[in-house]
């Protein structure tokens, strides 16, 4: 998904691992969100403000299996349908817990914490993706990730 535009679409992944990625002023990628499978990835910010942002959606498993949700459809649904509004009120809420954490997370955890943190909540991406955007989401260079990881065998 290109970066500087307005998104309209909520992604869900039924399996696979997707992120969410931005570009710095010397064009060097990086991780700002990882989802993966049963799980929803979108651009909120954009979804509801109307607004271009600098992020992008990446699929990065081969065989990810991800479906676009058009926003405009829930809106839809979510005027029809009590469930369907329930279900758009517990996803935005969820989504602004995490954020929130995550931004208290990168702000005053340790890398080591955040890294402690990362394995007990996702041991299973260290093996589904590169440790170059595993270490941008932990708010660290590879080498600091690497150095995390040696001191934790």
């Amino acid at each position: 998904m290109d970066i500087d535009q307005v998104h309209r679409d909520l992604f869900y992944i039924k399996k696979g691992v997707a992120r969410i990625f931005y570009y710095d002023d010397k064009a060097h990628d990086h991780t700002h969100w990882i989802s993966s499978d049963y799980s929803f990835i979108a651009l909120f910010s954009s979804l509801l403000s109307g607004r271009p942002v600098p992020f992008g959606i990446e699929v990065l498993e081969d065989n990810t299996e991800i479906f676009r949700v058009p926003y405009c459809q829930l809106l839809e649904l979510k005027s029809k349908n009590i469930e369907i509004q329930q279900c758009m009120e517990d996803l935005f809420a969820e989504s602004l817990i995490v954020m929130g954490n995550r931004l208290l997370d990168l702000q005053i955890k340790t890398t080591e914490e955040r890294y402690h943190d990362f394995v007990a909540t996702h041991p299973d991406w260290l093996q589904r993706i590169n440790l170059g955007y595993i270490a941008g989401y932990l708010g660290m260079t590879k080498q600091q990730l690497s150095k995390v990881r040696a001191q934790r065998r």
